[in-house]
């Protein structure tokens, strides 16, 4: 029934071909009445499904991408296995279906911007209205400077990273998308983005884009995403108000800023 929900808000034919989503561990007909909703399915996370008694974790990243070939507690994705496997924990996980549902990470994101006639970059092919990376307008043009300092409060992250040729100039149209988003770069540059919000770029896609019109903030993979936690957790309590469910909140950032 859980992973029914989420398919419901987040539908699996919108993943990626690369991805991994939907019931990945867990008996399908299992009773659920606790549900723990996190951005990754770490050691902290699946200690905190026990301590508060869930038989299941939503996450948005999906902790199997590759075929595994041994399940040892060697390994860290093994020992995750063994432990939620021991402690009867059901994983289910919305992951580049979530990024272009409705709701999902980039509407997050845009709403918390305040963006403007709100649309997708890339729309899937049907009426929803889905689709990966969102474009829209800010309320009121800023410097990308200023831009870059709004970012940081409205997702209280302790940094972000500005590209820019000039870092006072104004803009206006913001695309953005959560996550690993430079694959949509270039669809922010011909929808007429003046500034491209994501994480992850790397030294070469950022000297490139300096000598183009389009400025980039790397806001930070988990920076972007960590708001789906909360957002799942809330979802699934509309759907049942006997479900419990607890959202991770205690995740932190893999990189620390010195």
């Amino acid at each position: 029934m859980i992973a029914d929900w989420m398919a419901a808000w987040a539908d699996p034919a919108w993943a990626e071909d690369y991805d991994n989503v939907g019931l990945l561990i867990g008996h399908e007909q299992q009773e659920v009445d606790t549900v723990v909703t996190t951005l990754d399915v770490t050691e902290g996370a699946i200690d905190y499904a026990a301590k508060v008694g869930a038989q299941m974790i939503v996450s948005h990243h999906p902790l199997m991408f590759r075929p595994t070939r041994r399940i040892v507690d060697s390994d860290r994705d093994g020992a995750r296995l063994l432990k939620l496997i021991e402690r009867q924990l059901a994983v289910c996980a919305v992951h580049t279906n979530m990024d272009a549902a409705l709701g999902g990470t980039n509407d997050i994101a845009a709403e918390r911007l305040g963006l403007l006639d709100v649309c997708p970059l890339q729309p899937v092919n049907d009426a929803s209205g889905a689709g990966m990376g969102r474009i829209g307008s800010l309320p009121h043009s800023m410097s990308a400077r200023d831009f870059a300092l709004f970012v940081k409060k409205v997702f209280d992250i302790p940094s972000v990273r500005l590209i820019a040729a000039d870092p006072d100039m104004w803009i206006y149209r913001v695309a953005l998308c959560t996550g690993k988003g430079m694959s949509f770069f270039r669809d922010a540059c011909a929808a007429g983005a003046n500034i491209f919000l994501t994480g992850d770029v790397t030294y070469h896609e950022a000297e490139e884009a300096l000598t183009g019109r389009v400025c980039i903030l790397d806001a930070g993979h988990f920076g972007t995403e960590q708001p789906i936690a909360e957002a799942m957790a809330q979802y699934l309590q509309q759907q049942d108000q006997r479900l419990a469910v607890y959202p991770y909140l205690q995740a932190r950032d893999p990189f620390m800023t010195l």
